[in-house]
């Protein structure tokens, strides 16, 4: 009778010395819904188990693991094992991971009023100026000549008339030489020229006849622009910068500028009225 007494005994204290522990619980949002397929990480041993459809799981421990549950687009949680949470399941609800929501460009609602759709539907005046300077700079001729293929005169034909002077030639550009030292010829003003010499009316001339218009420095940048296309200010006169000449070609340019924009009726000047 010992003998079968400490057999039993022997047997449960092994039960109890080797048999493994386990806690239950389940994976869910913060709403409450289940989460299948999150994976729980026993970081001692390094178990890995999936909680099933319905979240739940199942998983060996002990008192002071750290179990750790992991689920894509979710934020991890660690859950420190104590023994209250092997009497009782465990309830894992995971946060959802913060991401960058895609920036959303809203489209054009119309209201209905005619006036202020077609000023919606109107580019900015800076884009429309912009645009307008490049196309004036796209269309200006290159300053710089391009390259052309020449051949080496060590392979071109024999010039028979090399170092003879040809009377009529020198005389020739004896004269051009002249001509050009007492007047040089007009050349298209390229972008940076044109900025410049816009630059330049703004801040040496009087302007206060566009501005009392109530011109801003944007509408005035589209009159430079327009008077330029019209006169060839830049051309004219980037070099040789003639107060009284441009100020009469751009009063010009104003009165067919403003023909095609809306003014009041008193912003036109008297110098233009009753004239055609």
């Amino acid at each position: 009778m010992k003998i079968k007494l400490l057999t039993l005994f022997l047997m449960m204290f092994s039960v109890s010395v080797f048999s493994q522990e386990y806690i239950f619980g389940k994976v869910s949002t913060e709403s409450g819904t289940e989460l299948p397929s999150a994976v729980i990480i026993n970081m001692r041993t390094d178990e890995k188990i999936l909680s099933d459809k319905d979240g739940n799981f199942m998983i060996a421990a002990k008192t002071g693991d750290e179990i750790r549950f992991i689920k894509n687009t979710y934020e991890r949680k660690i859950q420190r094992i104590t023994t209250e949470n092997f009497s009782r399941p465990l309830k894992i609800s995971l946060e959802k991971s913060p991401y960058l929501i895609e920036e959303i460009e809203l489209a054009f609602n119309p209201t209905g009023n005619l006036k202020k759709d077609v000023k919606s539907l109107d580019p900015p005046k800076r884009v429309v100026a912009l645009n307008s300077s490049m196309d004036s700079y796209m269309r200006t001729s290159p300053t710089e000549p391009s390259p052309k293929l020449i051949t080496p005169s060590a392979f071109g034909p024999k010039d028979f008339n090399a170092g003879q002077v040809d009377i009529v030639k020198a005389v020739s550009a004896l004269v051009g030489l002249v001509s050009k030292s007492t007047s040089s010829p007009l050349t298209k003003a390229n972008y940076a020229e044109t900025q410049d010499f816009f630059r330049k009316i703004k801040t040496t001339m009087d302007l206060s006849f566009y501005t009392s218009q109530g011109w801003d420095e944007e509408e005035l940048d589209r009159f430079l622009i327009y008077a330029d296309d019209v006169y060839s200010l830049a051309k004219k006169y980037r070099k040789n910068f003639n107060v009284n000449a441009i100020n009469a070609d751009m009063k010009m340019a104003y009165k067919e500028y403003v023909k095609t924009r809306k003014i009041r009726p008193s912003s036109t000047p008297e110098i233009f009225k009753n004239k055609s």
